[in-house]
């Protein structure tokens, strides 16, 4: 199961029932059921920069990805590859690109990144997708276990994973290759990672109920 917040108004729930549901704050009551899975939904993740798009993911295994305005509710479209569950997505985390980063050919890499996502699962691959032509971008296949967690860095340039083989790695999204494995990262699995909005910071969790920050290059 997976819970995030689609908007001020609105959060988005996962089930092991095969569905994805909205519901109003507010009011406490389900506002739209999804029901486009057919399996277990495992994960969810909404874009940052607009609240605009959300995906989700499962045991399918395929991303379905959508329109978040509540009132058209429209599937964007379908990402397939995973050849087994999907237990992660991610977008970039906008708030962390900053003013400083809006002029010249760093605003055409911004647009660029905003239509990553990124997806790890228990075929031990992390991929990078393109939502504007709905296609897979990248396949990373490091890990030697289930991947459960992916980021996107702030940069656009990275994405972290972390796994049930006890790392975190670093691909290079433009090399094509891992940069960094940072081997018993856990003493247990790996099964979560998050970014801090604004400073260089990573946070990273696991089986062994253990917290690590880790401060970023």
């Amino acid at each position: 199961m997976d819970i995030v917040a689609a908007n001020a108004k609105h959060l988005l729930s996962a089930s092991r029932d095969q569905t994805v549901k909205l519901w109003d704050m507010e009011t406490g009551f389900c506002d739209h059921t999804f029901t486009d899975h057919t399996d277990w939904v495992r994960t969810l993740a909404v874009r940052s920069h607009d609240g605009a798009v959300w995906a989700s993911a499962g045991n399918d295994p395929v991303i379905n990805v959508y329109d978040a305005n509540v009132n058209t509710k429209q599937k964007l479209c379908e990402l397939r590859g995973h050849e087994h569950v999907i237990e992660s997505l991610s977008f970039v985390i906008e708030e962390a690109f900053g003013k400083d980063r809006a002029g010249g050919s760093n605003a055409k890499h911004k647009e660029t990144v905003r239509d990553y996502l990124a997806s790890g699962g228990r075929d031990r691959t992390v991929r990078l997708w393109s939502l504007a032509s709905a296609s897979c971008l990248a396949v990373f296949s490091a890990h030697e276990n289930w991947v459960k967690s992916v980021v996107i860095h702030p940069s656009g340039n990275y994405i972290i994973s972390g796994g049930d083989d006890r790392t975190i790695r670093v691909f290079d999204i433009k090399a094509n290759r891992c940069l960094r494995t940072l081997n018993n990262a856990h003493s247990h699995f790996v099964t979560a990672l998050d970014m801090h909005h604004t400073l260089p910071v990573m946070v990273s969790g696991g089986i062994d109920q253990v917290l690590k920050t880790w401060v970023l290059d």
